[in-house]
């Protein structure tokens, strides 16, 4: 009995003494994808097909043929505003001089934000529904199934800060 109310009398207070301690401080605030995507303007960085589908560019556009994405095109700042409306600018040159400087669209996530929906054409492939292969601080990779010269592909789009 002795070494019973022994142990008590050291179990007993280490345990006390163990849920009286500090809690570790909680996690920082992590940024969300919403953040993320509208900290700064996007611009285009690469495109180009994707054969295995694992979100990698292997034939990038440039290769296949002049003319699929113009200078007029990759040139255009993109930015996605917090409230899901976003506009692009034209950038140093235009496509059509007639067209407007900026035209404006609307976005959204949706799946558990990993699909990225804009309802205008961005890039002229891009609008709609577009899975998202990586969003980080610098890097917006978006995918998706289209149809190119007259075959279907998967299409890889990488945006940059």
């Amino acid at each position: 009995m002795k070494i019973f109310s022994s142990l008590i009398g050291i179990v007993l207070p280490a345990l006390l003494l163990t849920n009286c301690q500090k809690k570790s401080d909680p996690e920082p605030n992590q940024t969300t994808k919403t953040e993320i995507i509208s900290s700064a303007a996007w611009k285009y960085d690469n495109a180009g097909i994707d054969n295995n589908k694992d979100g990698t560019i292997d034939i990038p556009l440039s290769s296949i043929g002049p003319g699929i994405l113009q200078a007029c095109q990759t040139d255009n700042l993109i930015t996605f505003k917090k409230d899901n409306s976003g506009q692009v600018d034209e950038g140093a040159t235009k496509c059509n001089t007639a067209d407007a400087t900026t035209t404006n669209f609307n976005w959204n996530f949706s799946d558990n934000e990993t699909n990225l929906n804009i309802s205008n054409n961005v890039f002229s492939i891009m609008n709609g529904k577009s899975k998202i292969v990586a969003l980080t601080n610098t890097n917006l990779s978006l995918s998706r199934d289209t149809t190119l010269l007259g075959s279907n592909y998967t299409l890889v789009v990488s945006l940059k800060h």
